[in-house]
């Protein structure tokens, strides 16, 4: 899925014309830390960081005037992956979007692209939800894949969290079209695999706007 199939471009950007007020009301609307600003040309060209900007003394002095950090920035034709990657890392929740020529086309919001995301997972399918530790050595999935789908599932999505210094597994989540996945996980476990966990995915379908953060984390690739 693109960034454009969910372009935002009914929320006007800064320019450079506009005064730190105005950008102080307008990041305060959106509760964001950083905003996208552009030229006459529409180019986007610096973010008005709320950092840099209280500490001008006169809040009538156009941004012009104003330090502004390195433009942040999703191309138009780039895979949500992406935004989601760039707003976790620099804990943005709107992110300016680009053309091919550097113009200003929108934004897309981080309520928009976890929903979006959800549908990617098919998180609003109603199903089960299982999770297997592999190491790094035997991470494959063709097998596993043929194991869940020999024992009668169909796999909805599959996500994978790489190795960390704390756990040097990969744990990959698989959502079925099961209610019931434990014939799927004793299924795996007949062929050696690590069920960490499994559970109807009704629970976190409900937690899901709670856990937007850690969704955003676990799509850090």
């Amino acid at each position: 899925m693109l960034v454009k199939e969910i372009l935002n471009t009914e929320i006007a950007p800064l320019r450079l014309s506009d005064s730190v007020s105005l950008a102080l009301t307008k990041m305060d609307l959106m509760n964001s830390t950083k905003y996208g600003v552009i030229d006459n040309e529409k180019n986007l060209v610096g973010m008005a960081t709320l950092e840099h900007l209280i500490e001008v003394a006169d809040e009538q002095t156009p941004l012009s005037e104003v330090e502004l950090a390195e433009p942040l920035y999703i191309p138009v034709n780039q895979h949500l992956f992406e935004a989601a990657r760039l707003m976790l890392a620099h804990e943005l929740l709107v992110l300016p979007v680009i053309n091919e020529s550097f113009g200003y086309e929108g934004i897309v919001k981080r309520r928009e692209v976890l929903n979006a995301l959800g549908n990617l997972f098919n998180l609003s399918t109603y199903g089960s939800v299982i999770t297997v530790e592999v190491s790094q050595k035997n991470f494959t999935l063709t097998e596993m894949v043929h194991i869940i789908e020999t024992e009668g599932a169909k796999i909805l999505s599959v996500a994978v969290r790489q190795p960390t210094a704390e756990n040097p597994f990969y744990s990959i989540s698989f959502k079925l079209n099961l209610k019931d996945s434990s014939v799927v996980s004793a299924g795996l476990r007949r062929f050696g695999y690590t069920v960490t966990s499994e559970a109807q995915s009704e629970s976190f379908e409900m937690n899901f706007s709670d856990r937007a953060d850690e969704l955003i984390r676990y799509l850090d690739i």
